[in-house]
């Protein structure tokens, strides 16, 4: 065959021969549409050609012109591949699904309506017959590869099939009754999925697909019959036998993955096994509860539903390779769980007191398979995930352990100033103590042997050291948080641990460096406030704070854990300004010296920061933590600006020595002048002075300074920036109340102020002063001539505004000129 076939439509395949027009469908073939499919048609042939002579075969000679004659038939034409159209959902798709709804709600109906009128014989022809022509018209469908259509039909004859049954036995046929649901149930799912696996199979080699309504129907029945059976199965007797009720049901959805399976009928094989997973969970939870729900020793019929999991896991496991891994770890989940439930009741027995004896027992178990189990086999691999599971899940009540140290903080809370230094919680939740150390020593020990397992492994090697020192002292940590030990011993242990691990973990990665400075920084919180431990607590602190910066001093170059170590510092100068804080409530120091002495401190941790030359990160650390200080001081002793302004003065002198010692802080000079500014404002307030020019003077003489500073030393600045600020500080505060008074002496003041302004701008030829001193003398001029002008006639005063309009509108052309002359004057000045 050919593409290029002079007798065929190429629209419909269908025979043509000396017409314009197509008789089968109307195609027009002269049309510029047909004559682009013919030459499509030729490139085609062409190309099928060349495919078989490259692959050796032998292709037909091409002699004759392309507009006369077709190309040559291949030997032996190569089979089309079946395009399988996508399915989408249509108009028509959407219709026949609403179609098939409306016959069943109709047949519902029918059945609870104008059933009852019938014999028993007319009612199982009608629906048979129903049944029947529904089956004939889907098979119909089916065979002319009218997907959408043979969906919907089969649908409804499943729907149907449904119906059959029930009246069935309504009518008691076949000994069957809703008195036992659950065996309906299951005859009901049988017949669903055998009906639904024939269809597929039926339709497939049809329509080049599996149709899915007809898989759904049979992956969902179980839904209905399996929580049937569990619940009938559950009734019956005496006792407790949920559990196998539950494994009795999951028979039914584990036999449709079966099926489904077999007769790769994906749509089928995917709900039902979602069931079958829902029961396993149920089965799990059931097994879980008779482990633990019964004794408090472990019975073997306790015992018997897990160790039932277990057996099936591991039979499961040796029949189905791909699943090994996977069940045999569930199996040793299994298994490790009743051995903890088991060394708990043994613990209870022998009147030991602690809830962690079970888990000690799985947390030994779990070191001894992770030491032992190495083989790359698939058992293996199954055993060491199982052991991960259980070692998490001890894991993860050591971590619930944990939270003793959140509830110790809890608790010393409840404590206002005890005087006691050996103070005690009372009345702990979790109280296991030392338990936690024969829980998380195994545990580490299994982390440590993960490193002679083959891939996959946990975490890369890296880590596993500095895993397992961190898990150590985390667990002496929660030993002590654990128990009725005071509360500055578990401030102690913190410091103690936060400092060996910053000396182990120095050569780790420098993520785990944080690890360290955040568990000493903990010492600070695990203790009542206001007592002699708190002092203890907060100064060993600042200590181990200080041990884990100087340890990260150690990286070369300066990477991450010097900032780490910075962020250490800081916490250290924090530790000691709060310990000095401390301290002094103790001693009961005045309330007027309080802040002195405690700033008096971060200042001199300021003046030690010279000694850090070569550590800017730890210099700011420390320097945000003595401005913080100093906030807090002020804020403290806001009501006493004498106090006030001796603190700033501190700060300004410290900052003042660090600036000008230091070429590195030559900003804190200028942060030494606004303290210094600070000092001086509220020392004024505290003597209660008025005069608002002792206020603003001095700092528009250091502003004024500044900007001529600017002006010396940058060529290309001008006043109006340089000098601007420190004119308006200088002459503006005083003007409302010198024009208020023009005949005060502060006026007076103020105009020879403004006239040595406006004389050194004009000798210096700078446009701020003179703009500046010209604008004061002229509003203190108009101040002190305004009054007597008022007082003059008013005819007066229009006819010298008249005047004034004449003379300038005479000469207006000249007054233009020279003003846009004293513009530019101006515009010229620097």
């Amino acid at each position: 065959m050919t593409y290029a076939d002079p007798h065929a439509c190429p629209a419909c395949r269908g025979p043509i021969g000396g017409v314009d027009t197509c008789p089968r469908c109307g195609f027009v073939l002269g049309s510029p549409e047909a004559q682009r499919l013919w030459g499509l048609f030729l490139e085609a042939d062409r190309l099928v050609a060349q495919g078989r002579a490259r692959q050796g075969a032998t292709a037909a000679e091409v002699t004759a012109p392309v507009a006369a004659t077709p190309a040559a038939t291949p030997t032996s034409p190569m089979p089309a591949a079946v395009v399988r159209p996508v399915r989408t959902w249509s108009t028509g798709s959407l219709l026949l699904g609403l179609g098939a709804v409306c016959l069943i709600v109709a047949a519902i109906i029918f059945a609870t309506v104008a059933w009852g009128s019938l014999g028993i014989l007319g009612r199982a022809l009608i629906l048979l017959a129903v049944t029947a022509l529904v089956g004939a018209t889907a098979s119909w469908a089916t065979r002319r590869g009218l997907v959408g259509t043979a969906e919907a039909l089969w649908t409804v004859f499943l729907g149907l099939v449904t119906v059959d049954f029930l009246a069935a036995v309504a009518e008691g046929l076949f000994g069957l009754s809703w008195s036992d649901f659950a065996l309906v149930s299951v005859i009901w799912t049988a017949v669903l999925v055998g009906a639904g696996v024939a269809i597929v199979r039926w339709a497939r080699p049809r329509l080049d697909r599996d149709l899915i309504t007809p898989q759904l129907a049979g992956g969902f029945a179980p839904f209905v019959s399996a929580p049937a059976v569990m619940i009938r199965l559950g009734d019956l007797g005496e006792g407790d036998h949920w559990f196998w009720a539950a494994a009795a049901a999951l028979v039914l959805p584990l036999a449709v993955v079966a099926v489904a399976h077999r007769t790769r009928l994906r749509w089928m094989l995917w709900p039902s096994a979602l069931l079958a997973l829902l029961l396993t969970a149920v089965l799990v939870v059931l097994a879980i509860d008779s482990a633990l729900g019964g004794s408090r020793v472990l019975t073997p019929s306790d015992a018997l539903p897990a160790l039932v999991l277990a057996a099936v896991a591991v039979a499961g496991a040796r029949l189905v390779p791909p699943l090994r891994a996977w069940l045999n770890a569930f199996a040793v989940v299994a298994v490790l769980f009743l051995v903890g439930v088991a060394f708990d009741g043994w613990a209870w027995s022998a009147d030991l007191d602690t809830t962690a004896a079970g888990l000690v027992a799985v947390a030994v178990a779990v070191a001894v398979l992770a030491a032992l189990v190495t083989r790359p086999d698939l058992w293996s691999l199954g055993v060491r995930w199982g052991a991960v599971v259980a070692g998490a899940g001890v894991l993860l009540w050591c971590g619930a352990a944990s939270t003793a140290t959140l509830e110790r903080t809890d608790r010393a809370g409840w404590f206002s100033s005890p005087r006691d230094l050996w103070i005690r919680p009372a009345d702990m939740t979790i109280t296991e103590g030392w338990w936690v150390l024969a829980v998380a020593l195994p545990l580490i020990v299994a982390w440590l042997a993960t490193a002679r397992w083959p891939a996959p492994r946990l975490l890369p090697d890296e880590w596993r050291v500095p895993v397992a020192e961190i898990a150590a002292g985390a667990a002496v940590v929660t030993a002590v948080a654990a128990s009725s030990l005071p509360f500055l011993v578990h401030a102690i242990t913190l410091v103690v641990v936060g400092v060996v691990l910053a000396v182990v973990l120095r050569t780790a990665r420098w993520e785990l460096s944080i690890v360290p400075v955040a568990v000493v920084a903990l010492a600070m919180v695990v203790v009542p406030l206001g007592g002699p431990s708190t002092a203890w607590a907060w100064g060993l602190a600042a200590v181990g704070a200080l041990a884990c910066a100087a340890v990260g001093l150690d990286e070369d170059p300066p990477g991450p854990r010097r900032l780490v170590s910075a962020g250490a510092a800081g916490l250290a100068a924090f530790a000691i300004v709060a310990t000095v804080a401390q301290v002094a409530d103790l001693a009961d120091v005045a309330p007027e010296a309080w802040g002195v002495v405690v700033f008096g401190v971060a200042a001199g941790l300021l003046l030690l920061t010279l000694a850090l030359d070569e550590l800017p990160w730890h210099r700011t650390a420390v320097e945000v933590v003595v401005a913080a200080t100093l906030f807090v001081c002020v804020v403290r002793d806001g009501d006493d600006l004498a106090r006030v302004a001796l603190l700033l003065t501190i700060g300004a002198v410290g900052t003042a020595i660090v600036g000008l010692l230091d070429d590195d802080r030559t900003y804190l000079r200028w942060v030494a002048l606004g303290l210094t500014g600070g000092a001086w404002v509220a020392r004024l307030a505290a003597s209660e002075v008025d005069t608002i020019e002792a206020y603003t003077a001095p700092f528009a003489v250091a502003v004024l300074a500044a900007g001529w500073w600017r002006l010396r030393t940058d060529p290309e600045s001008r006043t109006w920036t340089a000098l601007t600020p420190g004119l308006v500080l200088a002459l503006l505060p005083s003007l409302p109340q010198a024009l208020d008074e023009p005949t005060s002496l502060r006026a007076a003041l103020l105009a020879l102020v403004a006239a040595a302004v406006l004389g050194a701008g004009v000798v210096l030829r700078w446009g701020a002063p003179v703009i500046a001193g010209a604008a004061v003398l002229l509003l203190l001029v108009l101040a002190n001539v305004g009054p007597t002008a008022l007082g003059l006639p008013r005819w007066i005063l229009i006819a010298a505004a008249g005047l004034v309009l004449l003379l300038v509108g005479t000469t207006w052309e000249k007054r233009v000129a020279e003003g846009r002359a004293l513009v530019a004057r101006l515009g010229a000045l620097r």
